[in-house]
């Protein structure tokens, strides 16, 4: 017995050093990993427990600036008054703007970016909405837009305010949402410095002077929360996403958000299945002339386990009750990739032609040959 003890303790090792090949641990309360083109869920903590933001809130206020800049009722040369209130804005971070001063949407939105500024926040909250409240409104009906079930906004800052809270996911998903939809103004989440008043202010953004890749977005931190990050890296023209909130120390934050962004770079690849447009694959459908191709009715491409990429199974499977005659670019069917014995993500196939429905006589010989299939396969079963 005592000279098998050995071999069971190399065997309990070896067994937890493959079950956990891939797993990795935070001193966050709650963190995410999401890829940013497949929005795949790498690493979760508490994903969907309720906290509050802190200056993550930011990436709501500056999206709006971006969403009026993208459809045209803003111009980065427009100019925004400061008012008393804006000016008198002292707690927390600043970008230390002068009351009656007019100052270009470009320059606050870098004061917002680069210097976490709450008067600049306030400046923009106020000549878009009127008020920092109805400001809100807009925050929250957006929000709804994106598909941010669990997050609410009372203020532009991020200040605290027991109703200004959020999640991770939703941060996640927030930052994705701005990165994918406004590359023409994400750069500048980039910028390591910026000048007012006299003032130069560093990006707060730790991970950015770290060489991984990392272009944005923003850092919070709150007494009632602790210090979180919302970073993106790109490696490889691959780009994660990370957010993090409820470290200790703001050093803490920089170790661990990287930590897991580099975790995540090392373990996961993405794996391009299909082009939308290209033959996928030819499938039979009911009543149909011949062989039909489908095509993915998007680009289908998945994140996985580097450890796990060889093992993906795919499988098609024809909608229900559909036959010919179809136009082209119906869904008819979906593509099932299993990535593991407990993920698994779909996608909609579509015709590349119009499919003709077969004669008479076509539908006689299909009807011979799948009775035939059917007894062998009843008699050899």
């Amino acid at each position: 017995m005592k000279k098998l003890l050995p071999i069971i303790f190399l065997f309990l090792f070896t067994s937890i050093n493959i079950s956990y090949s891939s797993f990795i641990d935070t001193e966050a309360e709650t963190a995410i990993i999401i890829d940013g083109d497949t929005g795949q869920i790498l690493f979760e903590k508490n994903k969907d427990i309720k906290t509050y933001p802190a200056s993550m809130t930011k990436i709501m206020t500056i999206l709006i600036i971006f969403e009026k800049l993208k459809n045209g009722t803003l111009q980065l040369d427009d100019k925004f008054t400061v008012s008393e209130r804006a000016w008198k804005e002292r707690e927390g971070s600043s970008m230390f703007v002068e009351v009656g001063k007019e100052i270009r949407v470009e320059d606050l939105l870098r004061g917002i970016i680069i210097q976490s500024g709450n008067d600049a926040c306030i400046v923009v909250a106020e000549e878009i909405a009127g008020s920092e409240e109805a400001f809100a409104i807009i925050m929250n009906d957006l929000a709804r837009d994106i598909g941010l079930i669990n997050s609410n906004f009372t203020n532009s800052t991020g200040m605290f305010h027991e109703n200004n809270y959020s999640t991770v996911y939703d941060i996640a998903l927030l930052s994705k949402y701005l990165i994918n939809n406004f590359p023409n103004y994400y750069h500048l989440f980039a910028e390591t410095e910026f000048e007012w008043s006299g003032i130069k202010q560093n990006n707060r953004n730790p991970l950015l002077y770290k060489e991984m890749g990392a272009d944005g977005l923003k850092t919070g931190h709150l007494s009632a929360s602790g210090y979180g990050l919302a970073a993106s890296a790109v490696q490889d023209g691959r780009r994660l996403i990370s957010v993090t909130n409820g470290f200790s120390s703001s050093k803490k934050r920089s170790q661990g958000s990287a930590r897991l962004l580099t975790w995540g770079f090392r373990e996961f690849t993405n794996i391009n299945i299909g082009q939308a447009g290209e033959i996928f694959s030819e499938i039979e459908i009911p009543l149909a002339k011949k062989m039909v191709q489908v095509t993915p009715s998007q680009n289908i491409k998945v994140t996985v386990p580097k450890a796990n990429k060889d093992k993906i199974i795919q499988n098609i499977r024809v909608v229900p009750n559909i036959s010919a005659p179809l136009p082209a670019g119906s869904v008819v069917a979906t593509l099932e990739v299993v990535l593991s014995d407990n993920e698994k993500v779909n996608f909609d196939l579509e015709t590349v032609n119009e499919v003709q429905k077969t004669g008479i006589i076509g539908r006689f010989f299909s009807f011979v040959i799948n009775l035939i299939t059917s007894l062998f396969s009843i008699i050899f079963s």
